[in-house]
């Protein structure tokens, strides 16, 4: 994970979470929203910054730009809740995003797993 981690969450329980959720592994954004998970569980003040920290950080990471790394991450996340296993969306943000709305945002997104991945 990345250095200076306080959480025992490794990346494979990341990726099971998004497994889980149906967001294929094959995408792009599958790899850049476990990093972003990784970055924000060693570093929580990354969700004050999402677009200017977080996504910059990805980017650098991936040798891409912030706005390829928000794209991938956006697409990843309307695959997987369009697409995904529904159970698994409904256990995990219960009822903090309206499904009337749409998918919710990266943002909400990332928190909320960071939140459930932090408090298990």
């Amino acid at each position: 994970m990345i250095q200076g981690e306080m959480c025992d969450v490794q990346v494979d329980d990341i990726q099971d979470v998004l497994l889980d959720i149906g967001i294929p592994s094959s995408l792009l954004g599958f790899m850049y929203i476990t990093y972003a998970e990784q970055l924000v569980l060693s570093d929580p003040s990354y969700m004050r910054k999402i677009t200017k920290g977080l996504y910059k950080a990805i980017a650098e990471q991936f040798n891409s730009t912030p706005t390829r790394v928000e794209r991938c991450i956006r697409h990843a996340i309307e695959v997987g809740c369009t697409q995904g296993n529904t159970e698994s969306i409904y256990r995990l943000f219960r009822h903090s995003v309206n499904p009337l709305k749409g998918t919710p945002t990266n943002g909400q997104f990332i928190a909320r797993v960071y939140y459930h991945l932090a408090n298990r």
